[in-house]
C-alpha cells in the first residue's frame, strides 16, 4: 500500500512537470524528489516500527504468566490462627488464582520460576477482645523483608497491611513465605 502511495506521488509530480516552463519544472522536480525521499524514509520507518512491534507482541504473548491470589481460609468465615512458638509459614488455603503454579498451598511457599519483579501484599486483622502480641512477616529465602504487627492494648480491632516489590534474578532460588 505504501509503495502505491509513492508511485501515485511520482505520477502526480511527473504530470505537473509537463505543464509548466523549464525553470518551474526544475523547482518542481527537486520538490518531487524531496517529497519522494521523505515518503520513502517514512515507509522504511513504519516498516521498522511494525517489525519491532511484532517482536514485542510475540515476546509478550509467549512470556510465562505468574500471579496468585489467596486467602487464609477457603471460606469467608474468620478464624484465629496460631499462636506459634516459632516462625511458621502461613498456609493460605483459599487459592483464588495461581497462574504458573508457583504458590504451594500445602507449604505456604511461593517459588519463583521466572526472572522478574514480584509484588506481594498481605494484611493482618486482630479481632480478639484482649489481643495478644501478633506479627506477620514476608520472608524471602528465609530472610525477613517486611512485617506488620500489633501489641496488646486497649483497643480490640486492629488491622495492618504491608507490601513489597522484590526482584528475582534466578541465579539463586527465590522463595517467599
Amino acid at each position: 500500500m505504501m509503495q502505491s502511495a509513492v508511485l501515485l506521488l511520482l505520477i502526480g509530480c511527473a504530470l505537473s512537470e509537463t505543464q509548466d516552463g523549464f525553470e518551474d519544472r526544475q523547482v518542481k522536480i527537486k520538490s518531487c524528489h524531496s517529497l519522494t525521499k521523505f515518503v520513502e524514509d517514512l515507509i522504511w520507518k513504519v516498516a521498522k516500527l511494525q517489525t519491532q512491534f511484532d517482536q514485542l507482541k510475540k515476546k509478550t504473548l509467549d512470556a510465562p504468566k505468574v500471579a496468585f491470589s489467596a486467602t487464609l481460609y477457603e471460606d469467608s468465615n474468620s478464624r484465629n490462627t496460631g499462636p506459634f512458638k516459632i516462625a511458621t509459614p502461613l498456609k493460605y488455603k483459599g487459592v483464588h488464582s495461581n497462574l504458573g503454579d508457583n504458590y504451594d498451598p500445602k507449604t505456604g511457599i511461593f517459588t519463583a520460576r521466572v526472572k522478574g519483579l514480584y509484588f506481594f501484599r498481605f494484611s493482618m486483622f486482630n479481632s480478639v477482645s484482649n489481643p495478644p502480641n501478633s506479627a506477620v512477616s514476608l520472608m524471602k529465602n528465609g530472610q525477613r523483608v517486611v512485617s506488620v504487627w500489633d501489641t496488646t492494648g486497649n483497643d480490640a480491632h486492629d488491622m495492618g497491611s504491608n507490601a513489597a516489590v522484590l526482584p528475582c534474578r534466578l541465579e539463586t532460588k527465590c522463595t517467599w513465605s
